[in-house]
């Protein structure tokens, strides 16, 4: 059976009816196993079975797997198409035979399903009189018939485009299934989410297993008897005419009855809906905004729909909507089904495009969320939530602050300690921010009685458009206040510590996802301020980003907020310098060195414009500038820069001051590059110490000087002493880090390099491979950290004696590296020496003389003739010369490196 959830009551009906007359049919929601594939097993059955019987309807033409279903059979010749709603069929099946079983009796559907299978021979009768009433048809009983709603039924017509939610339908049944004597099921979420409509897609969907279906607006609890008082007469029941009277007969009634299915819509009041549940075997639906339904019903939580269902919906809504504006519109709208339909509504009744109504709905949001009425849902979301407001200003005021101060904090969830006093940890401001209410919880329970926002363990989230409703709806001065108490709330609960500090982590991973989307620190309105301690909250959230290895989320705040602060503040400021300083460093971790090169160039003149040479914002800009020379490659001026820097903070701040110590840090590489690698040992080992007596071993920038220690000590030839620091250090890095962080990383490419060296290839190799590939993922295929571990990648492989794969390998980076960097970059110059080193293995002499004659030419021009890279590119070329028979030029070569 090829089906989609919305038609599961046809597929079982038609299996039921095939297996009576001893066919043997697969139906998913009796046959698939859990934990199967179910694409994998639906490609098993169809392959197996005789034939394939398609349930053609409006929702299974929209489905795209029923779509693969369909046409895979019918390309099998195997298909039988059975109608089961007025649906246009698609024009490649409008030449095939098909069968329609909606609109008639059981009989005749069933007498039609066995001609078209070719189980019963074509009646050879007419139906009738075409102007006489149809007979009622007679099941056999089993399945019912799902081409009938039962004589008393007054549920509101389904949704046409209704989408997915087959988990919360196949929960919802499972969940009346299980109730004795009575069955009730709360389906409770925000406004919105689409409870209802859940509910009356469930009603149709199973009307045929029910003699009585009746729906009640229950919103206005003093009307829901009444509302059961109105079934008197459907039940043939006698009628007093007193509204409690009959409504207790109908109650009365269903006791004694079976089959029947009782809504209960917009129910927000356990207490006041209870009088009127009946009880006997039956079943009862609460759609409710309410979550307190626990002790009177099974609770279901409804939440927005996957993307993948809300974009669905959007692609039937509007047909010629494209894939990827359909995920920008269901992101920007939260997947709420309300707001989808209204989005759709609009651009069904303006004829905009999709793309013009998202930029006008970023413009113009609380205008855009009262346009576009829905008539499915009956109202659009400033009406559904308003109201709500309103009801609950009146009840519980603190609750309104609550939501006041929440609706200017971010869409993720929100730690309810914001609104307790900070621990003692953590750093005061100035100002001491608004007091919680006395008693949160209760707040919050207010809050939650109208589903305006949900609870999960200690934190509080609000839908982004509940939100922007409530933003929408605050006086000026009520906005202001607000925005200005979230501000003040996330700033009170700024960690003590330095970013860099892991002791302060936990905290700023719980307050930066508000840090980063809270429209109290990100005001529409670009010219805003929003005030000295709220901007240094922003720029320590970017470097936490960067430290953490979060570096395309660090560009992005740190981008937005120079560009900002630029134009607010002026490019002098220090908080413009501070964000400024921020960009350099998420830069630099994207591989735009010469960006970054740039930028920090123009921090550091101005800082010593305007604060002098030895202000530590000077010095801390010219330690930028260094670091980024030496991902350029200048050694040289990176070294002079770096010396000079450290004398200055030594004199400044003293020798053990961190600042100190990070400079000093990247000295020692400066020093190892440029090949004084005993230089580098020394001050390293200094530095090391310093930072473990200062901070701990497992501070990032004791790691840090511990991976420049290791490097000294591997291009010293002391491999095993290289390693085993190195390996230390790799552990407390995952650690701390994890397993993907660029230090991490960077320090497991350089353990696969003491490994190579102790003749430990295949270790290395697997370690490299591993490295690599976490590299490709993080960082994309072009970026210079990736080339790094692609080239020590292609050493392992090249001295396990795979010298082709190695070629290959090193071809690839080279290219890489020359369009990333350039030809004089000096990892572009290893590149070349390993590349050369593959082909003379490959006997291709003269294409390794070649490229090691340029190599050797450029380190002579970089370095200088007496640099160890410089001394290892003139040994390669001799080995070329002496290979090539040249052995005269061999020895001037080799006189040259012993010189």
């Amino acid at each position: 059976m090829s089906y989609t959830g919305a038609d599961e009551a046809w597929a079982t009906w038609v299996a039921e009816a095939l297996e009576r007359t001893g066919k043997t049919v697969t139906v998913q929601v009796w046959d698939s196993p859990a934990g199967a594939n179910f694409v994998v097993w639906i490609n098993d059955q169809m392959a197996a079975a005789g034939r394939t019987v398609a349930i053609c309807s409006p929702a299974y033409f929209d489905s795209h797997w029923c779509t693969q279903e369909w046409t895979g059979a019918l390309a099998g010749m195997k298909l039988i198409p059975l109608r089961v709603a007025d649906c246009p069929m698609p024009p490649v099946l409008a030449t095939v035979s098909y069968r329609d079983l909606h609109g008639v009796d059981e009989d005749t559907a069933r007498r039609r399903l066995l001609e078209a299978t070719g189980l019963a021979k074509t009646t050879r009768v007419s139906t009738g009189f075409p102007g006489a009433a149809p007979t009622s048809g007679g099941g056999a009983g089993g399945t019912p018939f799902p081409g009938r709603h039962p004589a008393i039924f007054n549920v509101p017509p389904r949704l046409r485009y209704f989408t997915g939610r087959q988990d919360l339908l196949d929960r919802l049944r499972a969940g009346l299934a299980e109730g004795s004597p009575v069955a009730i099921t709360a389906l409770r979420g925000l406004g919105g989410v689409g409870k209802t409509q859940l509910a009356i897609e469930y009603a149709h969907r199973h009307a045929a297993a029910f003699d009585l279906v009746w729906w009640v607006e229950a919103e206005q609890a003093a009307l829901v008897g009444e509302r059961l008082a109105d079934l008197a007469d459907r039940l043939d029941l006698p009628t007093t005419g007193r509204m409690p009277d009959d409504a207790d007969a109908v109650l009365d009634a269903l006791r004694r009855r079976e089959r029947w299915l009782l809504v209960f819509d917009n129910a927000e009041d356990p207490d006041a809906l209870r009088p009127w549940l009946p009880g006997g075997p039956g079943q009862v639906i609460v759609t409710s905004r309410n979550p307190a339904w626990g002790g009177l019903a099974a609770p279901l939580d409804v939440n927005v729909p996957p993307r993948d269902e809300a974009v669905a919906l959007l692609a039937r809504r509007v047909p010629d909507i494209h894939p990827e504006a359909a995920d920008a519109l269901a992101a920007e709208l939260g997947d709420l089904p309300l707001a989808l339909e209204q989005g759709a509504a609009y651009l069904e009744t303006t004829g905009v495009s999709p793309a013009d109504y998202l930029t006008k709905f970023r413009a113009r949001r609380p205008e855009m969320l009262g346009r576009g009425r829905d008539l499915a849902y009956g109202g659009n979301l400033d009406t559904v939530w308003s109201l709500a407001l309103d009801r609950l200003r009146t009840q519980a005021p603190a609750a309104v602050t609550l939501l006041d101060i929440c609706a200017h904090l971010g869409p993720e969830p929100i730690p309810l300690a914001l609104f307790r006093r900070p621990v003692r940890h953590q750093r005061w401001t100035r100002r001491k921010p608004a007091a919680a209410p006395e008693d949160l919880d209760d707040t919050v329970g207010a809050v939650l009685l109208y589903s305006l926002a949900r609870r999960f363990g200690d934190t509080i989230a609000l839908h982004r458009l509940v939100a922007a409703v409530i933003r929408a709806h605050q006086p000026p001065d009520r906005h202001e206040k607000a925005a200005a108490t979230a501000r003040e709330l996330l700033v009170a609960h700024r960690p003590a510590y330095y970013v860099v500090d892991p002791a302060g982590w936990p905290v700023w991973a719980e307050l930066a996802p508000q840090v980063l989307t809270a429209p109290a620190l990100h005001p529409n309105d670009a010219g805003a301020d929003i005030g000295s301690e709220a901007r240094e909250l922003l720029a320590e959230a970017g470097m936490y980003l960067y430290t953490r290895g979060d570096f395309r989320a660090a560009h992005t705040l740190t981008a937005a907020l120079h560009q900002q602060w630029t134009t607010i503040l002026g490019s002098d400021h220090p908080d413009t310098l501070t964000s400024a300083s921020a960009l350099t460093n998420a830069l630099l971790l994207l591989g735009d060195y010469q960006a970054a090169r740039t930028l920090a160039e123009d921090i550091l003149a101005r800082c010593r414009r305007m604060v002098g040479d030895d202000d530590p914002a000077t010095l801390s800009s010219a330690h930028s500038v260094a670091f980024a020379l030496y991902l350029l490659g200048d050694y040289r001026a990176a070294r002079d820069l770096d010396e000079d820097t450290l004398t200055r903070w030594r004199r400044v701040l003293g020798d053990d001051n961190p600042n100190t110590l990070l400079t000093a840090n990247n000295l020692a590489a400066d020093l190892c590059e440029l090949g004084e690698h005993q230089a580098a040992r020394t001050l390293a080992e200094d530095t090391l110490a310093r930072y473990r007596r200062v901070l701990d071993d497992d501070h990032p920038h004791t790691l840090d000087s511990a991976i420049n220690l290791a490097a000294a000590l591997h291009q010293l030839g002391e491999y095993q002493a290289a390693r085993e620091l190195n390996k230390d250090t790799l552990a407390r890095l995952r650690r701390l880090l994890g397993n993907d962080h660029y230090d991490t990383l960077r320090t497991a490419i350089n353990l696969a390099a003491d490994l190579r060296k102790l003749g430990e290839y295949q270790a290395a190799r697997e370690l490299n491979e591993d490295t690599l590939a976490r590299y490709r993922r993080t960082f994309g295929d072009d970026h210079p950290f990736t080339l790094r571990s692609a080239n020590n990648l292609a050493a392992d492989l090249h001295a396990l004696g795979d010298h082709q794969a190695a070629r290959t390998l090193d071809e690839d980076t080279l290219a890489r590296y020359r369009r990333v960097l350039d030809d004089d970059h000096p990892h572009t110059l290893d590149s070349m020496n390993n590349l050369a080193a593959d082909l003379r293995e490959l006997g291709e002499h003269q294409a390794a003389r070649t490229l090691d004659e340029d190599t050797l030419t450029r380190r002579r021009r970089i370095l200088g003739n007496d640099h160890p890279d410089t001394l290892r590119s003139a040994n390669n070329l001799a080995r070329d010369l002496r290979l090539l028979g040249d052995h005269q030029a061999a020895r001037e070569w080799e006189e040259f490196v012993r010189r």
